[in-house]
């Protein structure tokens, strides 16, 4: 009787340590997760900071607005793997609607100018409620009034996600920079807040040409 007793036990031990193996593993497998995140966190940061710190060295004082509007593409299509790209400019005493730049289908296109109070789209919609519009799929952007290009009709490559950041709104040149890409919501929060720089940081360089 007492050897079935000192084997339960034995048993029972076996049994705990199985559980807290079991348990410390599966702890392990959770810290090495978040190790991870905070690794590709890290990364992130490090990456975005090199990006502005280029933004910085790169818009410079007396440089042409479409140099500028270069830069800004140049620093900004493949981090943020972008579909479109395009730098607004807004004359509200001509009514008129100028693309500094406009990049689509990896090119650089020459995209005519329009009334601006005839179709204001997403352009005006953001620069008219004076913040950044973020737009997270084709559908939405189109209850939200999108214009869409021929290109994009004819090609059917329309961006899902479209981001626009007005700039100017206290005085200096009115216009807008617009990021797009193929992917749903594709701009996650940290994204916008760097593209938020990256404008800010082009629109000084804007005024003090």
């Amino acid at each position: 009787m007492a050897w079935f007793r000192r084997d339960d036990k034995q048993e029972k031990e076996v049994l705990e340590l199985l559980q807290t193996v079991g348990r410390l593993n599966q702890e392990n497998q959770t810290l090495k997760g978040e190790l991870e995140e905070l690794r590709e966190l890290v990364g992130h940061q490090d990456s975005d900071l090199a990006l502005l710190i280029q933004a910085a060295s790169r818009f410079r004082r007396r440089t042409p607005p479409k140099e500028l509007a270069e830069g800004l593409l140049d620093l900004s299509f493949r981090p943020f793997d972008l579909a479109s790209f395009y730098v607004a400019l807004v004359d509200l005493k001509e009514d008129s609607l100028k693309f500094l730049l406009y990049h689509e289908g990896g090119r650089a296109r020459n995209h005519p100018p329009r009334r601006y109070s005839d179709m204001p789209g997403l352009t005006g919609r953001a620069i008219q409620s004076g913040a950044p519009l973020y737009i997270r799929t084709t559908q939405e952007g189109q209850e939200h009034g999108a214009i869409f290009t021929e290109a994009e009709k004819l090609s059917g490559l329309v961006p899902s996600t479209w981001y626009g950041i007005p700039f100017g709104l206290d005085g200096g040149p009115l216009g807008l920079v617009s990021f797009q890409s193929f992917h749903e919501d594709a701009f996650g929060p940290s994204r916008r807040k760097i593209m938020d720089a990256l404008v800010a940081l082009f629109h000084l360089a804007l005024e003090l040409r």
